[in-house]
């Protein structure tokens, strides 16, 4: 189990690097490829759920274990209930106000749970709205960008430049490596980040081998482009099975 997961962190480690790989089931056949973690750098979230994601993860392999008990207790992330597998426990189904809800997801989680709803509802199943986030259990995600932000406006061409670097840095570890390159659907939801991946041919195969592979736009809102690729992914991943 996550095999693929475990030969990801001892080859990161071969090349002394540790950077954040995403969170989400390893062995899913979805991926969702983000623009960069919202977390403003050095504020507790950044410090809880991004900076420490590969140690999260080289713990799970070092006797610390995957038996995160989703659905059985009340998410706690003092107390040992946290798991990179499932990260943000039981939050309900429930899109943010701009009073930002404590217990609901941000925008962006929200759409990726409608999303992998949508997907789940196939051979003539009724797509039906999660009562609580759950899309971990049936994909990965991970973002292109290393520099964390709570958004990019307003940004100058030194910023944009760093973003450009991290995005192509990020591009050669994964290269080097052969766990992204093994899921059957790519949902590249980043923009003009992703410009680069659909130009070259290349590029896009040795990160993502051969995947479908759909783009939009960061979900934070809905890409109504999205439902017209549902049924593609949908026979894609019956095809795999």
């Amino acid at each position: 189990m996550y095999k693929r997961l475990e030969q990801l962190l001892n080859d990161l480690e071969k090349m002394n690097l540790k950077p954040f790989i995403g969170y989400g089931n390893p062995d899913a056949k979805i991926l969702i490829v983000g623009k960069e973690c919202t977390a403003e750098e050095g504020s507790d979230n950044w410090k809880k759920f991004y900076a420490p994601n590969f140690n999260q993860w080289k713990k799970s392999f070092e006797g610390h274990g995957f038996g995160f008990k989703s659905g059985i207790e009340p998410y706690d992330f003092e107390h040992g209930n946290f798991h990179p597998i499932n990260p943000y426990y039981k939050l309900e189904n429930k899109k943010q106000s701009k009073n930002k809800e404590i217990g609901r997801p941000s925008a962006t989680y929200y759409y990726y749970q409608r999303l992998i709803d949508k997907i789940r509802a196939c051979n003539g199943k009724e797509y039906k709205k999660s009562d609580y986030i759950d899309f971990f259990n049936d994909c990965f995600i991970t973002e292109l960008n290393d520099i964390c932000r709570p958004n990019d406006s307003g940004l100058k061409k030194p910023e944009h430049k760093k973003i450009e670097d991290s995005i192509r840095d990020r591009f050669d570890w994964m290269r080097r490596t052969n766990f992204f390159n093994q899921f059957k659907v790519v949902i590249i939801a980043c923009g003009p980040y992703a410009n680069a991946i659909k130009k070259y041919e290349i590029l896009r195969s040795d990160l993502f081998g051969n995947a479908y592979i759909v783009y939009c736009h960061q979900l934070s809102y809905w890409d109504k482009n999205i439902d017209n690729e549902i049924p593609n992914i949908q026979k894609t991943l019956r095809n795999e099975q």
